[in-house]
Order: structure tokens, then sequence, then C-alpha cells
């Protein structure tokens, strides 16, 4: 029976792992002995032998599915296919933008609605026959052998090493576990995302360690928690969870070095209503003040606006106004600064030019920049990109992530933003 020879070999692995070679300590080629060269050939049949059976083992699972439940999911997968095509019809003839992102060509073997049924649903209804057990296992068979681009490390992978995301892009389980680890430590990746579709949980959450889902979940919290109480201790700056603050006094227990701190002034816990004077965080206004910076709203994070437009998108995800901090579009603020679209202008204007341009030169391509950003300042990103390539050994900088690449960087039709392709991704 197959089953009893996988758990079989399992067991042969386990042993196989309490006895390594060369005793305790890795060996290498120099120290090897004959016999640990053959016990690590050994061991390497046995893990390829395993590897098969397992494969074996999920096609004929699949393979069953198929032959008993294929002609209803078919069916499932036909009406969710059928409702894409709608609503693309209907998207042609409301949207005049044939460069939008919304108009994508539908890819029968890569649309999300046809995923439900990617390894089981290719002939089942040929000849109005369903294919036979044996059939349906081989078909599976070969489509477990398929490889797939990962969008993120650019490496092919088997089918089953990769995850069909609602975009419809292709990660490897390692790329997408690690942008879900990243996203535990960086505000800006949450919600994990693809090209604006949010990547649920229930896809990658069988291949992150019980650590990695408690990190990802508690920062789910954070990212979520509009007013946030940090661990007043400098040396550790946690975030509290709201359950471990008490409603009434606002007192903040830190569940990792166990500090007491200020719901309110999110300074060290101290009696009383009235919270005391912070002159430290009063000097740091005061110079954001001083400055022109802006607070946002919601985390009361300090933001500094380099060039461009007045709107501003902190990494919490607040939205709002540069020049008057407040929600935005709930202003009457202009919503660009002719200053700032100038300081914009000029350095995409001299980021573009390979070679030293002469002042007149310059001038006139600042001109043009400054009168295409106006009509375009407000950008949401949601068009095509253009990849630019070949710059002459400077490479690009991420606008995002500040991140330099040498092969290509993405750039905005619109705005002229330059991204790399993991924000492109999975910032925008």
């Amino acid at each position: 029976m197959l089953d009893d020879e996988v758990t079989a070999l399992a067991l042969q692995l386990e042993e196989l792992g309490a006895y390594p070679p060369c005793g305790s300590d890795r060996c290498d080629d120099r120290n090897a002995t004959n016999s640990d060269i053959a016990f690590a050939q050994y061991q390497t049949e046995v893990k390829n032998r395993y590897t098969f059976l397992t494969d074996q083992q999920l096609a004929r699972s699949i393979g069953a599915a198929e032959h008993s439940d294929g002609a209803m999911i078919s069916t499932l997968a036909s009406n969710e296919v059928q409702c894409y095509n709608d609503r693309q019809l209907a998207l042609d003839i409301t949207e005049d933008d044939a460069d939008a992102d919304s108009n994508l060509e539908y890819d029968e073997e890569n649309q999300y609605a046809a995923s439900m049924t990617e390894l089981s649903n290719d002939d089942h209804n040929r000849s109005g026959l369903s294919k036979s057990y044996f059939e349906s296992q081989s078909s599976v068979l070969e489509k477990l052998q398929r490889k797939y681009t990962c969008v993120c490390c650019l490496d092919e992978h088997y089918s089953h090493r990769t995850i069909l995301l609602p975009c419809n892009d292709r990660y490897c389980i390692d790329c997408l576990r690690n942008l879900f680890v990243r996203a535990s430590t960086d505000e800006s990746l949450f919600p994990v995302r693809c090209h604006r579709e949010t990547i649920p949980l229930e896809l990658v959450v069988n291949h992150l360690s019980q650590e990695e889902l408690s990190n990802f979940e508690r920062a789910s919290i954070e990212y979520t928690t509009m007013d946030r109480v940090y661990c007043s201790n400098i040396n550790c700056g946690k975030f509290i969870l709201p359950d471990k603050i008490e409603s009434g006094t606002r007192k903040a227990i830190c569940d990792t070095c166990y500090q007491t701190t200020c719901g309110l002034c999110k300074s060290g816990y101290h009696e009383g209503s009235d919270c005391p004077d912070d002159p430290e965080l009063r000097a740091t206004r005061h110079m954001a003040q001083g400055l022109g910076w802006q607070t946002c709203y919601s985390c009361k994070s300090i933001i500094d606006l380099r060039s461009g437009c007045n709107h501003i998108t902190c990494r919490c995800g607040a939205e709002f106004c540069y020049v008057c901090a407040t929600q935005w579009k709930n202003c009457n603020c202009d919503h660009a600064d002719e200053d700032h679209l100038l300081e914009r202008a000029e350095e995409i204007v001299d980021r573009d030019a390979y070679l030293v341009l002469d002042h007149d030169e310059r001038q006139l391509r600042i001109q043009h920049m400054v009168a295409d950003l106006q009509q375009n300042h407000e950008c949401d990103h949601s068009r095509r990109f253009r990849r630019v390539e070949g710059s002459p050994g400077r490479g690009y900088r991420c606008e995002m992530c500040n991140a330099r690449h040498w092969q290509f960087i993405l750039e905005c039709r619109r705005c002229h933003l330059r991204v790399c392709q993991d924000c492109r991704c999975n910032r925008i």
C-alpha cells in the first residue's frame, strides 16, 4: 500500500537524521570517508523516493476528488468565469481608458475563478464523458510537473510549491511567507496585498511557524488600532495591546518588560488625571512646526513633504492634507503647492537625464514637467507602469523603499513615480 510505504520511509528518514555522518558535526569532502559518502547518497535516495510518493498521494487525492465531484466543480467554475466576463463587458462599455489595470485580458488558465479547478477540469467534459479514475490521476501527475515563475524571485517552481493569488499573480511559498513575515515589522506592507488585492492569511497560514503567525496577528492588531500606546521604556518600545490598558485609569502594562505607561500622554504612568509636560516631545513638535512639517492625525507621526502635491498618505494608511493636517478632501486648501511641484519637476528632469543638460534645455524640460504634474499630481497609480531599463551604471532608486536596483525600475505613466517590482505589487 502506498500509505504504508510513505509511513515507512518517513520513519526511516527520521532514523537517518538521528545518525548524521562524521559524528555530531557536519562533514565536508575533505574529511568524509567512503561510508560517509554512501550514507549521504542513501539518505538522498530515500528523500527523493519519499517526495515522489507524497506527490503520488496528492495526485491520487486530487484525482479522486475530480472523479467524484469534477462535474459540480466545473459547473461552479464556469459560473464564476461567466460572471467575470460579464463584469469585463460592463467595464469595456463604461471605461474609456483602455490602458487601465482593470482591463486585463482574460487568461483562462490563470484567472482566479478558474483556478478552483486548475488541476482537475481540463478534460472533464470532453466528448460528454468523464475521465476514468486512472486518467484523472495521470492528468494530475502531469500537471504537478508544471513549473510556474514566481513574480517575486522570478525563479521557476513546481505548481504545488506556488500559490495563486486573487490578482492572478503566482508566488512561491517562500516568497509569500517572507512577505507576511516582513509585514509584521513594516506597516507599509499592511494589509498584505498584491496589485491592491488583499492576500488572505489562509493562503499561507500553514507555511508560517507558530512564532511568525503570532507576530503577524499581533502586528495586525497594532496596525488597525487608531490610538496606539507603546511601552514608555526606551529599551523596549513594544506595542501594548488594547486589552492591557485599564479603561478607567488608562494604565497600560507592557507584557514584554511589564513597564507601566500612561495611555493618554504615552509617557511613564503617573497618578492623577493631569498628564505632566514632556519637554522633549514639546521641543520636537516645536521644531517640526518651525520647519513646516505636519503630524498625522491618526498615528501622530511627523511627516516632511519633500516635493509633490499636498495629498499625504501616511504609512499607517491615513490620508490628510499637508497644509492643515485635516483628513483628505475635508478642507479648502489647494491640492498642490507650486514650489513643491517645481521641486518635483526638477527632481524628475535631473533623474531622467543621463547627461548634464545645458541651462536652456533643462529649464524647458522643467516647464513641460510642471505642466504635466499640474494635470496629474493627484495620481492613484492605478494605470499600467512602464518598464525603464538600460541605465549606464547608475542603477535605479525606488522612491518608496529607497532600495537601488540595477536591472530595471517601473515608472507610473501619469505622475512619473518610480518604484521597484515589490513596491508596485505590495505597497501601492
